[in-house]
C-alpha cells in the first residue's frame, strides 16, 4: 500500500498540471462519496449542495465559492472519467505551445465564465438546478487552442480521422445547442458555451499580450523565488514571441507529415527532411 501511495506521490509532483488537475478532481470525488456515506446518508442534502454553482443570485451571495468549488465536483464516475480524458487530452495539447500558469488561467476562469453564464440563463429561464463539473473549464481551454491554431488537425478518440481543431469546436457547440433544446442536463450545456465564450476572446487578447488574468494566477500560485527570479525586461524574446515561433513551427511539421501521407517520406526536399530531423531531435 505505501508503495502505492508513493507512486501516486511522485506522478503528481513530477506530472504536469493538467496531470495535477486530474488528481485533485479524482481524490475530491473519492472524499465526496465517502462524506456522502457518513454524514448524509439519511438526509435530503449531500456534499455538492456546499460546494456547487448555484442558478440564482440569492444563492450565490449566500455560496459564491461555488463558482469555482463546482469544478472539481462530479456527479459520478463517468462524468469524471469523461471530464478528465478531457482535462488530459486537451491539457497535452495546449501544453505544446503555452505554460502551466497559462493553462491554469484559461482553466480558472473559464469555470468562472461557465458559472456565469449559467447563473445568467437560469434567472432568465428560471432554472433551478445547481451546476457540477469540469467541462465549462475544458471547453475554455479547449476554444483558446481553437482561437489560436483553427485549422491544425487533431485525431478523434476511436475514430481514425484528422480533423481541423475548429471543424471539432462547431460540432461540440452544435451538440451542446441540441441538448440544451432537448432539455438533457441544460445547466451543464450552457456552461460549456460560456466556458469556450471565454476561452476564445481571451486568447485573442492573450496573442496580443494582454494577460491582466494570468497576472493574479501568477501572483497567488506561482511566486518565483527570489534566488530563481528573471527580469524579464532583459529577455532576448519574450513568451509569446517564443510561443508564437513554437506553433509556426508545428505547422511547418504538420504540412510536412500532411506531404508523407500523402506522398510518402521519399518524396520529401533534403530541407525538409532536414527540419523534420531536427524537430524531431528537438522535441
Amino acid at each position: 500500500m505505501s508503495d502505492i501511495i508513493q507512486q501516486l506521490k511522485s506522478h503528481y509532483q513530477n506530472g504536469n498540471i493538467n496531470i495535477k488537475l486530474i488528481f485533485i478532481c479524482v481524490a475530491v470525488f473519492v472524499i465526496s462519496i465517502l462524506i456522502n456515506f457518513l454524514f448524509f446518508r439519511n438526509s435530503v442534502y449531500t456534499i455538492f449542495d456546499y460546494f456547487d454553482a448555484k442558478p440564482s443570485l440569492e444563492q450565490f451571495f449566500s455560496q459564491p465559492w461555488g463558482v469555482l468549488t463546482y469544478t472539481f465536483f462530479h456527479g459520478g464516475i463517468w462524468h469524471l472519467a469523461l471530464n478528465m480524458l478531457m482535462v488530459y487530452f486537451v491539457g497535452q495539447m495546449f501544453l505544446r505551445y503555452f505554460r502551466k500558469e497559462d493553462f491554469l488561467t484559461f482553466f480558472l476562469f473559464g469555470s468562472i465564465a461557465g458559472a456565469i453564464f449559467f447563473m445568467g440563463f437560469s434567472y432568465v429561464f428560471n432554472y433551478a438546478n445547481g451546476l457540477v463539473g469540469a467541462s465549462a473549464a475544458v471547453y475554455a481551454v479547449f476554444f483558446a487552442l481553437v482561437a489560436y491554431i483553427p485549422k491544425t488537425k487533431v485525431q478523434l478518440m476511436f475514430i481514425n480521422i484528422n480533423i481541423p481543431l475548429d471543424y471539432v469546436a462547431y460540432g461540440l457547440l452544435v451538440i451542446d445547442l441540441l441538448m440544451i433544446l432537448s432539455g438533457n442536463n441544460v445547466g451543464g450545456h450552457v456552461s460549456h458555451i460560456g466556458g469556450a465564450a471565454f476561452g476564445f476572446l481571451y486568447m485573442k487578447q492573450f496573442e496580443k499580450g494582454n494577460d491582466f488574468l494570468g497576472g493574479m494566477i501568477r501572483s497567488l500560485f506561482f511566486r518565483e523565488k527570489k534566488s530563481v527570479k528573471t527580469n524579464r525586461r532583459k529577455a532576448a524574446r519574450d513568451d509569446y514571441e517564443f510561443n508564437s515561433q513554437k506553433v509556426n513551427k508545428q505547422k511547418d511539421v504538420d504540412k510536412i507529415l500532411d506531404k508523407i501521407s500523402r506522398s510518402g517520406y521519399e518524396s520529401l526536399t533534403k530541407e525538409e527532411k532536414d527540419f523534420l530531423f531536427k524537430q524531431g531531435k528537438n522535441g
